[in-house]
């Protein structure tokens, strides 16, 4: 079984898509654990009332305000299946995407799974170039380049018993997947977009001045590297960001 779950915080105007783009898969064990991060306006209720057409939905309420963080890690606590998924209030999953990563999972004896993703507005139009995937990364990689996007990840439960997000980084999935592959997990990415990744004025990710100090804080903070190779490593990430939005 996936668990699979959805933080979600002042989104009623997504959740209910982002919840039909699971129950549409063509694979069908899993579970859906929505978090509600103490919305301000009807996310519990849109929740509440998803639940009460299936089943498989599980609703949790956070008692006060824990930031995109702390509510996934309640995510794990709450999960019960073999594999993990993530899955953002405002994104989309296509209908074969759980399929594809399990059948690829299972044949590579994978413990990570990625996909490529392409983006969409507010209105759920596509716009811009679909950003496409490497076979397979590391470590090493990835400190060049973040190719794991969090909508995208399928990931065996029994990783998070030893590694969960940590808080205090503007990219807490990116520090999480170089924790696990500094750890040895193996990853591998279908590169076909499989997920439809919503790209607002209001994502935390439009801030690009925010996601380069907090991209400058992993590699000098977190992985420790000195100056010198943080900047280096640095360069790399941001001659990628302008390739991977603008060309």
């Amino acid at each position: 079984m996936v668990s699979i779950i959805i933080p979600a915080y002042n989104n009623e105007v997504y959740l209910g898509q982002a919840a039909a783009s699971v129950l549409n898969q063509t694979y069908q064990d899993f579970e859906i654990i929505i978090i509600d991060d103490k919305s301000t306006d009807d996310t519990l209720a849109c929740a509440l009332g998803l639940a009460k057409q299936d089943s498989r939905i599980k609703v949790l309420a956070n008692p006060q305000n824990l930031g995109v963080v702390k509510t996934r890690n309640n995510g794990f606590a709450a999960a019960t299946g073999e594999y993990v998924a993530f899955l953002d209030s405002d994104d989309i999953w296509q209908s074969d995407k759980l399929e594809k990563q399990l059948d690829l999972m299972n044949s590579m004896s994978l413990d990570l799974c990625y996909t490529a993703y392409s983006f969409i507005d507010a209105a759920g139009n596509k716009f811009g170039k679909t950003y496409h995937v490497p076979e397979n990364t590391s470590f090493s990689k990835m400190l060049r380049e973040n190719v794991i996007g969090c909508s995208t990840v399928v990931l065996r439960k029994s990783l998070t018993d030893n590694v969960k997000m940590r808080d205090g980084y503007a990219h807490e999935d990116y520090v999480m997947w170089l924790e696990l592959l500094r750890d040895g997990a193996v990853a591998g990415g279908i590169n076909e977009p499989l997920v439809l990744y919503r790209k607002t004025e209001q994502g935390r990710s439009f801030n690009k001045l925010n996601a380069a100090k907090g991209r400058f804080h992993i590699y000098h903070e977190f992985l420790g590297l000195n100056p010198l190779k943080s900047l280096f490593f640095f360069t790399i990430y941001a001659i990628n960001g302008i390739i991977k939005h603008y060309f």
